[in-house]
């Protein structure tokens, strides 16, 4: 239940009232009412607030500063008092004075008048209104109406009216109707309507003819979606179509190709898009859906100042949508659970969601504080946690990379990789080492060369998300001695900067590939064998499997057992990868264990195995199920022993089958024919269908950088041309004629 209370401004209100000017009180006590009450954005409830404050000052016919001006105004009289409740419970003097001291402003003026209003202001009732209003108690009030002042004003008005109804009316019964061509700006208006005056004036003709105005519309809901998709401003739309038009032989003075007309037509596009998608999403009538949200800190909508954006997605089964890209005042766990639920709220999937996808942060995973346990708390049900497998992997690599002493830095740079990319014009990229020429890469990766070899060689089959994935695997295979499918080629090395991991593995391998001809020193080079050695024996291949939900919990269960062998190798760097990894056993728990049922590697006889452990335990009482497995560093010998994964279900592993619907009748089968059941295939597809990776979310990030600065500053029409985007991305993903020719539905 929302607090009613405010600290220090007391009772919540739902508007401002009286025939004042709206004091600092009045504008905090409708802002909380509309955040805590109406359960609106702090950025939305301070619009809302300006607005209303703006209608009081237009009433007193004074000038008021730029509106944006006015926002940051109120938003910092808004943290002004969080920061003083936030220290409200310190036995300090300089509180409790600075407590006095707001308390004794609040029932000032919130003035928002022009810097110069006061020569602006051109009647000396409203300036001296103004002055008494700035003073304590804010004395006088706005009553009644100035008669003779609104006669003035009147006429002015009925004057200005019917000078334009003249101008308007034609000059003969016979005459067409006179109208300028949509397409030419104000200043060209004026300038025709002059040089009609003047020839009016000198000559006997009456009246002249004018071009008619255009009446074809050419923007269509596709057009405007192509605009919006490749970054098309409204003024390089009118000279691109009006080009596109003369190309097709058709005269543009017929089309409807102005900067207002074409600005209007694709905001409604847009919103009418954005409703469209949102309605098709509703009508799946989805069982569940897994939610995916990421934050990243970038410009506001002025482009002044930085704030957190939040993209919320959605993934059913094989598709996935932009819920929203929401601008957060905070990137804390409260911030982002209320935005999520927010959204969820306007999408109307509150009682859809089963699972959250997420980074493993601390503002994400908190225990109490956590964005994920908030969340939870107001959907009001246990919800499953699908922590980001490759941002859990990238730990790892950040963790090996710590740990092996590599490139010391104190900023965004790694000086090592930045000398290389200087000297990569030099160097001979024919001329290069692979695994074999040095003593302790050949011991390390002699057993698991092969089969390092296959599993590349396969993976090099399939479409990948990124470019650098695919160079990353293919530097592999150079690396061990072998040809890559598209022989062996190099890139110029990219970015290096300590935030792109999967850099930081490129520059490894290519370093590593051409040490003889750069120069490096002797713990540099100790540093890039331990570094490649880890990514080639026990890092790529868990990385690569990493998206697949069902594979996971085995997949978990295998790096354990690498990096608990890979002891003989190098125990330091194992002992620091397996530490790192054994917080993160997020698909271990009961629950996400049994995945495990629809792995086609796991033999025949352990599913039996499973079945009946599941089954013979479904008789005891239920209990809540943990939300990630807990293995201390002491315990990992005795854990591998185990029958894995085996071991870690129990009756609560049954909740899988609830959670998304799923029949447990083949449990009753033999496994050896699972392949032929319905039910089972189904499963399989379900479980395989989840997203365990938080690509989706970080895809949203890379929109919104995009399109941040881009187009529009609206933010209801940015979330509008997002959606629009993703969209038509996703219906046009290629280039092909044989796509772009399928209908815009």
């Amino acid at each position: 239940m929302p607090r009613q209370k405010i600290f220090i401004v007391g009772v919540m209100k739902n508007q401002i009232l009286g025939s004042k000017l709206p004091s600092k009180k009045d504008v905090l006590s409708v802002l909380f009412f509309n955040m805590r009450m109406v359960k609106l954005t702090l950025q939305d409830s301070i619009s809302l607030v300006i607005d209303e404050c703006l209608i009081f000052w237009k009433k007193a016919r004074i000038p008021t500063r730029d509106r944006c001006h006015c926002l940051k105004q109120l938003k910092k009289l808004y943290e002004e008092l969080r920061n003083l409740e936030k220290s409200k419970n310190r036995n300090s003097e300089l509180c409790r004075q600075r407590e006095h001291s707001f308390e004794e402003n609040l029932n000032d003026l919130f003035d928002i008048a022009h810097a110069f209003a006061m020569d602006m202001i051109k009647i000396n009732e409203d300036k001296e209104f103004l002055n008494f209003q700035r003073q304590k108690g804010r004395p006088g009030c706005m009553l009644g109406t100035d008669v003779q002042l609104a006669g003035i004003e009147k006429r002015k008005h009925n004057r200005v009216k019917k000078n334009i109804e003249v101008q308007e009316k034609p000059c003969s019964s016979k005459s067409e109707e006179v109208e300028l061509n949509s397409t030419f700006s104000s200043e060209e208006v004026e300038s025709i309507d002059s040089v009609t005056e003047t020839e009016s004036s000198s000559s006997p003709i009456p009246c002249t003819m004018q071009m008619k105005r255009a009446r074809l519309e050419i923007l269509t809901p596709r057009l405007s979606a192509v605009l919006d998709k490749c970054k098309i401003s409204d003024r390089d739309a009118v000279h691109l179509l009006t080009a596109c038009v003369e190309a097709t032989s058709l005269n543009p003075l017929d089309f409807v190709i102005n900067r207002t007309s074409i600005r209007l037509s694709r905001q409604r596009f847009r919103e009418l898009n954005a409703f469209r998608i949102k309605q098709n999403f509703f009508d799946l009538n989805l069982k569940f859906i897994t939610i995916h949200w990421d934050s990243k800190i970038l410009l506001d909508i002025t482009g002044k100042t930085k704030v957190d954006r939040l993209p919320i997605i959605a993934t059913p089964p094989n598709t996935e949508q932009l819920l929203g890209v929401p601008e957060l005042s905070a990137g804390t766990g409260y911030e982002v659970s209320s935005a999520v639920y927010d959204t969820l709220e306007d999408w109307l999937l509150l009682d859809s969601v089963h699972a959250f996808v997420f980074d493993t942060t601390a503002s994400n995973t908190g225990r109490l504080n956590g964005a994920c346990v908030l969340l939870e708390h107001k959907l009001g049900r246990n919800i499953l946690y699908l922590a980001c497998r490759h941002h859990v992997f990238e730990i790892i690599l950040q963790s090996v990379f710590v740990g092996s002493k590599f490139a010391p830095s104190s900023g965004p740079d790694i000086p090592l990789f930045k000398r290389f990319k200087n000297q990569w014009k030099t160097i001979d990229l024919t001329q290069f080492s692979i695994w074999s020429m040095d003593v302790k890469t050949s011991n390390v990766l002699n057993d698991v060369r092969q089969q390092i070899l296959i599993f590349a060689h396969e993976k090099l089959r399939d479409d990948f998300p990124r470019d650098d994935y695919k160079e990353f695997l293919e530097l592999i295979v150079i690396f061990l001695g072998d040809v890559p499918p598209g022989g062996i080629k190099f890139r110029q090395p990219g970015p290096y900067h300590l935030a792109r991991w999967m850099a930081k593995g490129i520059y490894c391998l290519k370093i590593i590939l051409f040490q003889k001809q750069f120069k490096l020193s002797v713990g540099e080079k100790k540093a890039l064998q331990t570094i490649c050695c880890f990514i080639v024996k026990c890092y790529a291949e868990s990385w690569f499997t990493a998206p697949d939900a069902v594979q996971a919990p085995l997949n978990d269960i295998i790096f354990i057992k690498k990096l608990n062998s890979y002891k003989k190798d190098d125990k330091i760097i194992a002992e620091i990868a397996l530490n790192k990894f054994l917080n993160h056993l997020w698909y271990l728990n009961e629950e996400c264990a049994a995945f495990s049922l629809f792995d086609d590697r796991i033999n025949v006889k352990q599913i039996r195995n499973m079945v009946q452990k599941i089954l013979e335990e479904d008789k005891e009482e239920e209990k809540e199920v943990q939300k990630k497995f807990y293995l201390k560093s002491e315990e990992v010998s005795n854990f591998v022993n185990n029958e894995l994964p085996t071991s870690l279900l129990s009756a609560k592993s049954m909740m899988m089958f609830k959670r998304f619907g799923l029949s447990t009748n083949f449990l009753k089968i033999d496994p050896s024919e699972w392949n032929t059941q319905n039910d089972y295939i189904q499963g399989q597809q379900i479980i395989r269908s989840l997203k365990v990776v938080n690509d989706t979310a970080e895809r949203g990030v890379k929109l919104m950088e995009e399109f941040n600065e881009k187009i529009t500053k609206d933010e209801d029409q940015k979330q509008f041309l997002l959606k629009t985007v993703q969209d038509y991305r996703r219906k046009y993903p290629g280039h092909s004629r044989e796509k772009l020719k399928t209908p815009y539905t």
